[in-house]
């Protein structure tokens, strides 16, 4: 079936922060698909002044944070921006997120092949580096349907934006999408697989993997573990914790997911390391702020104890 949208009607917004020069292949990939590219640099360094004026030059819209406020809050720019200027669909991408060819294509002919009383909100992708989605539903036109998805390749319907809201901006970084997820369905709107996309996404560093200093090996090869640091540990467990208390009383099911999902990446960092003491440090101080429901930034203190950096 033929997309009845034209590509002037989808906007891709791209939050950058400290972008490498790299990124401007990654703008120039997806520009191709959308009538419009917008920027949002949540508050880099000066020097880095240079590559944003490159992507200005590629024809890119570049805005420009004077403080460093978070990715809601950059693709909340973002989405503004596009919504004035009349995107009917945004599509939200990280910066070091590779758009294959054909891709907004894909994502818009799910939207196109849905009945209204699907209530279609997010269209979002099949794989990311290589790793299969498993929807648990389909929708009666047979698409995968999931309750919460990487934002990273979200089309996302400017109808979804405006009954839902935007981001929230009180979580900084990390479960920004799982929120955003959550809220859609609690609208009764629908989060879609397109089927057969892929995008190539980094999801963290990785790490060998050695329980208390114990280096564990398979066949002669070390083993690793998708690894963030102490400033990232904070925040997902701060920002879980604020979810699972959101949600404790209308998605039972979802929360405990969720805390299993989490239990064991959080039990690997902290005896794996590296910063085993500040990972576990990141999670005790992530868990009690998320209790108390301490949101926006990390605190110059908090940082200074778990980074040693002011």
């Amino acid at each position: 079936m033929e997309v009845n949208l034209p590509v002037s009607q989808v906007i891709a917004i791209v939050p950058t922060f400290c972008p490498d020069p790299d990124v401007i292949e990654r703008l120039n990939a997806v520009s191709s698909q959308v009538s419009e590219v917008i920027v949002v640099d949540d508050g880099s360094p000066s020097s880095f002044e240079p590559v944003l004026a490159v992507f200005e030059a590629a024809g890119h819209t570049v805005i420009r944070h004077g403080a460093n406020r978070g990715i809601a809050a950059a693709l909340n720019t973002g989405s503004r921006k596009a919504l004035d200027d009349r995107a009917e669909y945004i599509l939200t991408i990280d910066q070091d997120t590779l758009v294959p060819p054909g891709y907004v294509d894909a994502c818009l002919k799910v939207f196109d092949s849905v009945v209204s009383a699907t209530n279609l909100g997010v269209v979002a992708v099949d794989r990311i580096n290589d790793a299969p989605s498993i929807p648990p539903r389909r929708s009666p036109e047979g698409f995968g349907l999931v309750e919460e998805a990487i934002q990273s390749g979200m089309v996302i319907s400017a109808r979804c934006l405006g009954a839902c809201g935007l981001f929230d901006e009180r979580l900084f970084i990390d479960c920004v999408d799982t929120e955003f997820c959550l809220r859609v369905g609690d609208h009764g709107y629908r989060i879609a697989i397109a089927p057969g996309t892929q995008i190539a996404h980094t999801l963290g560093e990785r790490a060998p993997l050695r329980p208390f200093g114990i280096r564990l090996a398979s066949d002669g090869i070390m083993r690793t573990y998708e690894y963030h640091g102490p400033y990232r540990r904070y925040f997902i467990m701060r920002n879980n914790v604020d979810l699972w208390l959101r949600y404790r009383n209308t998605r039972r099911g979802w929360v405990l997911r969720s805390i299993k999902r989490e239990f064991t990446p959080t039990m690997t960092t902290i005896g794996s390391g590296p910063q085993r003491f500040r990972q576990l440090l990141a999670t005790l101080i992530g868990v009690a702020h998320g209790l108390r429901k301490v949101r926006g930034p990390m605190t110059k203190r908090v940082r200074i104890l778990l980074t040693g950096r002011a």
